[in-house]
């Protein structure tokens, strides 16, 4: 498996440690999977109350327009405080609902990935994710990176949850490459859960000759549910990422995640970059 070369990394950012935190890893990432561009972009949108006069509209519109020119100026003035460099970095300041604005501008940019801050809550709010994020995640065909905590200076250790199938495969692809691109280990593994869905019968036939030497290949014969053992697994051992094939299913005119893509995202202890059911940066493995 070759290493991973990623060409345009988009960064959605809100001027939160969040997502300096992001744009951090997103710097790590390009300068071992680059060379690359990395696009910080913020998002917002305008809409009047429709009790507004023309004048008044015109006028706040304006208005809305000067701050989505400060808003770039304050993202240059953010990623040079935050990564302490600014070549090599593009900026974008859009009029758009965020979550709409991240999916037109990947498409835009041809982004490769995407890379975002989640909060990391306690308590009962934990089990939410931001809404933007949780949107991203259901409807982006690029694979997208979710942080919480400050990025590694560089990945050594990569997890990725497989199950018998081809979006599991694609995972592990993605996981392959990355692991490369870091020189990094890389430990496969698969969860038989209770109701014994897709099996894998040969889990080691899954990873590609020249990378099975730094592989830990597991499978793991466990009870309960997949993505507990998954969070277990990546608190007991200190690995750097997670990455995980994230089924999608259409509900009425929208998209939604499975619950072991959800549970793995909010709890987590390292970043986790999920691959969606749309394939835009790696194809299956063969064999």
């Amino acid at each position: 498996m070759q290493a991973l070369t990623l060409e345009t990394i988009l960064v959605p950012v809100d001027f939160s440690e969040i997502s300096a935190r992001a744009l951090r890893t997103a710097h790590v990432l390009r300068e071992h999977c680059g060379p690359g561009n990395v696009v910080a972009m913020y998002a917002n949108w305008f809409e009047a109350p429709p009790y507004f006069t023309s004048g008044r509209l015109e006028e706040l519109q304006k208005e809305f327009r000067e701050s989505l020119a400060f808003a770039e100026q304050s993202l240059g003035s953010f990623v040079q405080s935050t990564l302490g460099i600014s070549h090599g970095v593009q900026l974008r300041a859009m009029e758009a609902l965020p979550a709409d604005g991240i999916r037109q501008l990947a498409a835009l940019t041809k982004a490769d990935l995407i890379v975002m801050g989640t909060h990391g809550r306690t308590g009962l709010n934990r089990w939410m994710l931001g809404s933007v994020a949780e949107r991203v995640l259901r409807e982006s065909p690029v694979p997208v990176l979710t942080v919480r905590s400050a990025p590694p200076e560089r990945i050594r250790q990569v997890l990725c949850p497989v199950h018998d199938t081809d979006l599991s495969r694609r995972a592990l692809a993605l996981a392959a490459g990355t692991a490369a691109c870091f020189e990094a280990s890389l430990t496969v593994f698969h969860v038989k859960e209770p109701s014994g869905a897709n099996p894998v019968h040969d889990l080691c036939s899954w990873v590609p000759k020249e990378e099975r030497a730094r592989c830990d290949i597991r499978e793991l014969v466990r009870h309960g549910d997949a993505s507990e053992e998954i969070v277990r697994l990546a608190s007991e051992e200190p690995y750097d990422l997670v990455v995980l094939g994230a089924p999608q299913r259409r509900f009425f005119d929208g998209m939604l995640l499975g619950t072991t893509t959800l549970r793995t995202v909010r709890h987590a202890p390292c970043p986790v970059l999920t691959v969606g059911a749309a394939p835009a940066l790696v194809a299956p493995l063969n064999g």
